[in-house]
């Protein structure tokens, strides 16, 4: 058996300034652009901002739903790294004439909300945006400016926003990705990747993983450190169930057997050593995985006794328990009585279709990818939830929406990815269903579906945050709409 730290490497302790901070991630200003105007409204005083004068030194007057510093005027400023009251010397990253996209390169002024970051590699790694913010006060800030932004977009009345759902911090996430960089073997580089670069930054753990999968990654470098194969390594996933966790390594060609059996033997001690267990996975150039050793299931609990099974490829809610309290605030909001026809359209896995289905109401679930529609079947026929059905489309597609909202539907859940939902919104003002639970990972896209369904006959009658992902510019929201009285 090889040793596990085979051999020693040079470990990355740099750390680059404010200053050297990359750009925002793309999309950052498309999104700017589409709330420009809309989120705060009309400034008192527009400040001379055109294209022969861009500001150098600016105040922050508001935090926008991504986190970023807003200056009003005409263009707005948008700043990233920036918080509110603060004075800051600015780099302009683009320019059009409505927007200004930026980050701080100084701060003259700190916030009282301002913190240290409390990961070592937070300057340089791509994954997280807003740790230099009080995580609370990221959340007020930030709920509020969406709150304003769907006053404004959608003339949402004030009493309709809810309280935000929000969970533990840091130690929130339970599904990861690890790049890595094994070009010189001796020297391998594990982690993330570096704000708009392909560079993988190195990591000894992830303080925003849940424990035991953030522990895993620095002595996962050092076990893969030393073999040749490991250049056929394409990314390694981790994933914590309630049960167990995987460790799943993609590759494009053969692994040495001493490289699998150095890294289970590092699984073996970490189970032995955390007192959970975690296994081995290995996925080939296919897309197939196996287990090394042991092959045990993934279990992921979630409401009314319900459980998903997900494997490295598939998607999931990675706050656990911000996403059980979605759960039941989509079940109460929904209000399922049996034997009503419900559809859970994006479904996934289940994980809102089989708490739903438990009480008795008789769900169409539908999803795009048809392993997770195959797999979700086999897990709630395992649970004896025979309610379901279970259906492999493409909601994109008109017909698709159209031929399945024959059947007739008293309520309807959407949980889209960040594209939206504009097809299947077309088609419910149609078919209108009574009441459309809206789960939305992009308040852009969602304001331009919910103005489909307000503009078609239906009320917005509840909204809210979830916080899924703390200390990103990500941010998760749900709504209600209730169809109007004709």
């Amino acid at each position: 058996m090889a040793n596990l730290f085979k051999q020693s490497r040079s470990k990355q302790k740099g750390k680059t300034s404010l200053t050297e901070r990359g750009a925002s991630k793309k999309g950052n200003a498309r999104a700017n652009a589409q709330v420009a105007g809309l989120l705060f409204g009309k400034s008192k005083k527009a400040a001379d901002t055109s294209e022969t004068q861009k500001p150098n030194t600016v105040t922050i007057e508001d935090l926008d739903w991504m986190g970023h510093g807003v200056v009003r005027g005409n263009p707005m400023v948008f700043v990233e790294g920036a918080l509110v009251g603060e004075t800051c010397d600015i780099e302009v990253l683009s320019s059009k004439k409505k927007v200004i996209n930026a980050k701080a390169t100084n701060i003259h002024s700190p916030s009282d909300e301002r913190q240290a970051p409390f990961c070592p590699v937070f300057d340089a790694c791509g994954g997280c945006q807003l740790q230099h913010i009080k995580p609370d006060a990221a959340l007020e800030q930030r709920d509020n400016a969406l709150k304003v932004m769907m006053e404004r977009q959608l003339s949402m009345k004030t009493n309709v926003w809810q309280a935000p759902l929000a969970g533990p911090r840091p130690q929130y996430r339970r599904k990861a990705r690890l790049a890595i960089d094994a070009r010189n073997p001796n020297h391998i580089k594990l982690g993330f990747r570096e704000q708009n670069s392909n560079k993988v930054i190195n990591v000894e753990k992830c303080p925003i993983l849940v424990d035991p999968i953030s522990k895993l990654i620095g002595p996962l470098r050092d076990a893969l450190t030393g073999f040749e194969s490991a250049r056929h390594i394409g990314h390694i996933s981790l994933i914590a169930g309630d049960n167990i966790s995987h460790l799943v390594i993609k590759h494009t060609k053969a692994l040495e057997v001493e490289l699998i059996n150095t890294v289970s033997e590092l699984v073996n001690k970490s189970t032995s050593a955390n007192g959970f267990g975690i296994e081995l996975k290995l996925e080939n150039k296919h897309g197939q995985i196996r287990g090394v050793g042991h092959d045990t299931d993934i279990i992921m609990n979630t409401v009314n006794g319900c459980s998903i099974s997900p494997s490295a490829n598939d998607f999931i809610q990675i706050n656990k328990v911000v996403n059980e309290k979605m759960i039941t605030q989509a079940i109460g909001w929904l209000n399922p009585k049996p034997n009503e026809r419900i559809a859970d359209w994006f479904s996934g896995l289940g994980n809102f279709t089989l708490p739903i289905a438990k009480l008795g109401a008789k769900v169409q679930a539908v999803e795009g990818v048809a392993e997770m529609v195959r797999r979700a079947k086999d897990n709630a026929q395992q649970q004896g939830i025979e309610n379901v059905e279970w259906l492999h489309l493409d909601l994109a597609d008109k017909t698709n929406v159209e031929a399945s909202l024959q059947q007739g539907f008293d309520k309807v859940l959407l949980d889209p990815s960040r594209e939206g939902a504009l097809t299947v919104c077309h088609a419910l003002v149609k078919a209108l269903p009574k009441t459309i639970v809206y789960v939305s990972c992009n308040p852009s896209t969602f304001s331009r579906d919910a103005k489909v369904l307000i503009d078609g006959g239906y009320e917005m009658e509840k909204a809210g945050v979830a916080e899924m992902f703390p200390f990103t510019h990500h941010m998760e929201m749900m709504a209600l709409f209730t169809r109007k009285q004709q």
